[in-house]
């Protein structure tokens, strides 16, 4: 499945990608986050490999995050693996003509078990979920 988002911050890019790139304001804006383990290469970095920690409810789950593309300021790639799905983020940011920025994620994402029935039945709850997601770092880059 692929979709695209785009959402709008009243901040300038260079905040936006900071708080964004920095695993330690994740806790802030993305419901569950737990906590993040540096497995390979230097955080940050093209190749460099995290465990994303989350609980939602009692459910405790990971997802191993890889740095596939940096160009940052403009954007950056991501893959996110776990037992039930597997998805490459591409990101980019543009300063907006007022000063903000336009975040913009195009999604590929493959899932299995239960997630293929949610994918088949009801597609459109996985691009809101990333609407959502991109809404809450939104409020918390701008508070």
């Amino acid at each position: 499945m692929k979709y695209s988002v785009s959402h709008d911050i009243n901040q300038p890019r260079d905040r936006v990608v900071s708080l964004l790139t920095s695993h330690e304001h994740r806790r802030h804006w993305q419901h569950g986050f737990v906590g993040a383990e540096a497995l390979d290469g230097e955080p940050g970095t093209v190749g460099a490999t995290t465990l994303l920690k989350f609980k939602v409810g009692d459910r405790p789950f990971q997802l191993i995050e890889t740095i596939l593309e940096r160009d940052l300021p403009d954007g950056f790639t991501v893959s996110y693996v776990s037992e039930q799905s597997a998805s490459i983020s591409r990101n980019s940011f543009v300063v907006s003509p007022v000063g903000g920025t336009r975040w913009h994620v195009d999604m590929q994402i493959k899932v299995s078990g239960l997630y293929k029935l949610m994918a088949f039945m009801q597609p459109h709850n996985f691009k809101d979920q990333t609407l959502a997601l991109m809404k809450s770092f939104s409020d918390f880059a701008e508070s």
